[in-house]
């Protein structure tokens, strides 16, 4: 799947943030790093419907028993080392 096939232009960067991250987050704080980073100010909702779309894609799936918290898979990691560029924003430490 390519950036132009995601109904959410949030898709990418919240990808892109999971990725970084290693670790499972929320919505929220992929929205307030995504905010930090000057990579556009996504509500929580419109992460929220990013990660809804990116688990349908099998790129994140939910942390065990919870709906709230995500992990980035191998198909997201892949999809990130292969179609985004190096040259993309960092994670906020």
């Amino acid at each position: 799947m390519t950036q132009t096939d995601w109904d959410s232009e949030a898709v990418e960067p919240v990808l892109r943030v999971l990725h970084q991250a290693g670790i499972a987050v929320n919505a929220a704080v992929v929205a307030a790093n995504l905010g930090a980073v000057g990579a556009g100010r996504p509500s929580t909702a419109e992460v929220a419907a990013a990660l809804a779309e990116l688990e349908d894609a099998n790129y994140v799936r939910t942390l065990g028993d919870t709906d709230d918290y995500y992990l980035i898979t191998d198909r997201g990691s892949g999809h990130v080392s292969n179609e985004l560029d190096a040259e993309g924003f960092g994670f906020v430490d």
